[in-house]
């Protein structure tokens, strides 16, 4: 009996064992698939090197291109990395803006460009920022952060700015400070 005892005990270990590695094994994988779920939960949509056009509101048209792009369908938001955004105007006027990060509601056309945002106009006026705010509604280029507007004659220094893409009106909000760029 003393080996049929053995015999049993000996595969009963063997089935724990296999049974053991087996959960692990598991284990040790569903946290990978869960993570995707929740990124799939997350991220409806993901692409490299993006190019979008869209003609939007009163004959304005968006050109963005980015090195990445994600969509939420929750939410109607598209983030962006290493954005690019040329907006023409109906009569042909163009603004270009770009930055490190960018999101877009994609249902009211309004946007945010994040770090080391460059704007510029088609008659070479930039301006440059840390974040702004693109509102479609009423067509206004927005930020609270400190802003670098150069022409090539003058350079002026501020905290705050609205550009009136519309009324064609850019307003500095506080501090303002300008110097002769020297040219």
């Amino acid at each position: 009996m003393g080996v049929v005892k053995r015999r049993i005990l000996y595969v009963v270990l063997s089935v724990f064992i296999v049974s053991a590695v087996a959960a692990v094994i598991f284990l040790v994988r569903e946290p990978k698939k869960a993570l995707l779920q929740k990124m799939a939960e997350k991220v409806d949509l993901h692409a490299r090197d993006v190019h979008y056009t869209q003609v939007g509101s009163a004959g304005m048209k968006w050109e963005i291109t980015a090195d990445s792009a994600s969509y939420q369908k929750k939410g109607e938001i598209a983030l962006f990395e290493k954005i690019h955004v040329r907006l023409v105007m109906k009569d042909g006027r163009t603004v270009v803006m770009s930055g490190d990060k960018g999101t877009m509601n994609t249902l009211t056309k309004d946007m945010t460009v994040e770090g080391n945002v460059d704007v510029t106009s088609g008659n070479g006026e930039q301006l440059k920022t840390e974040r702004l705010f693109y509102r479609d509604k009423t067509q206004k280029i927005e930020t609270d952060q400190p802003v670098v507007m150069n022409n090539g004659q003058m350079r002026i220094r501020g905290v705050g700015m609205v550009l009136d893409l519309k009324g064609e009106k850019l307003t500095l909000l506080s501090r303002v400070r300008s110097e002769s760029s020297g040219n």
